[in-house]
């Protein structure tokens, strides 16, 4: 086997035992699904409609459905973002099936002229309600107003010690940053060296300082030669649903 198929390999043989260990616990997402979409920008009103009824019946009626988050691109907001976390496999393909989702594929896809499809697998999922803080309110709702995409890939000869920078670096923004509300990472499910970050803040204020924290100047400083390139999207919320915002109906 080839040096490049043997990390490959021995990558995603270890996200699926960090799943097992990690993600399958209750309420734990272990397949994520990404959406780029480029909607026709006099159909976004009637699209954005579309996709806050859809998203609401998910998060209120299917277990499976962990989180649906869809921002938008801060300078075209015609570009839309989808990053959707599920308990398993078979409860993403559960959603497709049902009515909620169904009505909301036909009464979109005339309004979609792109789309790129992502399919990943955990790495790291860190929000506040998932790591002890060391501030006061960490548990308390905030409002999220600022949102990052990256993708990013990395040398498949530093991915190991990419993941562990990544890591702590995630856990420490999450502890003694009140500003940063999720940072989610993933893998391409077919190649861990693509990877994905979504990451949530109060505001661009809150942003920004985090790029000032020690713990992210580390970060960069050790991985910056890792990653041979990076695509960067700011964006804002469109509408935002997980488990802790929607009452479940079932």
């Amino acid at each position: 086997m080839k040096l490049r198929s043997f990390i490959r390999f021995a990558a995603l043989a270890i996200l699926a035992l960090c799943l097992t260990a990690e993600q399958v616990r209750a309420g734990e997402p272990a397949s994520i699904r990404m959406a780029h979409l480029q909607i026709k920008q006099d159909q976004l009103p009637a699209f954005t409609a579309s996709v806050k009824e859809e998203m609401e019946a998910a998060l209120r009626v299917e277990p499976g459905v962990i989180a649906i988050y869809a921002p938008a691109d801060t300078n075209n907001p015609a570009q839309m973002v989808f990053f959707e976390m599920y308990a398993d496999e078979n409860a993403y393909q559960i959603h497709r099936d049902t009515p909620h989702f169904q009505k909301y594929f036909r009464t979109t896809k005339d309004m979609i002229t792109g789309r790129v499809l992502l399919e990943l697998v955990p790495v790291e999922l860190r929000d506040r309600y998932n790591t002890p803080a060391d501030y006061a309110d960490a548990t308390k709702d905030a409002q999220v107003s600022s949102i990052r995409i990256a993708h990013l890939q990395i040398r498949e000869d530093h991915l190991f010690a990419f993941m562990d920078a990544v890591k702590e670096e995630m856990e420490a923004a999450l502890r003694v940053e009140p500003g940063v509300i999720a940072i989610y990472a993933a893998a391409d499910t077919n190649d861990p060296t693509k990877m994905t970050f979504f990451e949530m803040y109060v505001d661009e204020a809150s942003y920004q300082a985090h790029r000032d924290t020690p713990h992210f100047q580390k970060y960069f400083h050790i991985t910056r030669d890792m990653i041979t390139d990076r695509i960067l999207l700011e964006a804002v919320p469109v509408e935002l649903r997980d488990k802790r915002n929607t009452p479940s109906g079932r």
